[in-house]
């Protein structure tokens, strides 16, 4: 049988979540940001196409069946296989998520280890020990705070408003989660409170749209 359009797009959007060693938080979070539906198979064409071509901004290389092993190019810095570490995925979350704040303007894998090799001196991930580790972790926690607070007062003050007039419905249980969530981050202006906020006040805002 022959694959339809849309379910090539699906898998290839798959294939895409699997080289990019992508958990399934940041993958569901792509789907809904970027596609706007939690699933892929829930996707139109266009929404399937708009997600795919985030993929190969992050980093994602399609590859075409019809060359032959004498016909592949050599590996590349950009080629190599990803780190696949829990504190590699963190990064590459972190360095995902930049972009979405509007911070970092090429999210692909070559541009994190151009980043990687500035600030810890080696050129990819895997290369790094503990403590070039951590300082990725925190200089990428420090770069995202120069806006994030904004952010999820802006977020904050979009949803307060959705939600008086009604625009946005929240039960009595999602309402008292979200001034919770909101009231940890404005207690405690750190990075992963912030994330939490800015990340729960996103999916509540959706709603709007």
């Amino acid at each position: 049988m022959k694959t339809s359009p849309r379910q090539k797009l699906v898998r290839l959007i798959h294939v895409a979540k699997r080289d990019l060693r992508m958990n399934d938080d940041t993958y569901r979070d792509i789907l809904f940001k970027v596609g706007k539906k939690k699933s892929s198979a829930d996707m139109t064409i266009p929404e399937l196409e708009h997600t795919l071509e985030h993929m190969k901004k992050c980093g994602f290389k399609v590859r075409h069946k019809n060359k032959t092993a004498g016909q592949r190019k050599p590996a590349t810095p950009c080629s190599r296989t990803l780190a696949d570490f829990p504190e590699a995925r963190k990064i590459r979350a972190l360095w995902l998520f930049l972009h979405q704040l509007g911070l970092v303007k090429n999210p692909n894998e070559a541009a994190l280890g151009a980043y990687c090799k500035r600030i810890t001196g080696v050129d990819a991930l895997q290369w790094m020990d503990g403590d070039q580790v951590l300082t990725m972790i925190e200089t990428l926690k420090k770069w995202a705070m120069r806006v994030l607070p904004g952010k999820v007062h802006e977020l904050a003050h979009e949803v307060a408003g959705a939600v008086r007039t009604g625009k946005i419905p929240l039960s009595p249980e999602e309402l008292a989660d979200l001034n919770a969530v909101y009231a940890k981050a404005r207690q405690f202006p750190s990075f992963d409170p912030m994330w939490t906020a800015y990340e729960h006040l996103s999916v509540i805002a959706e709603r709007a749209h």
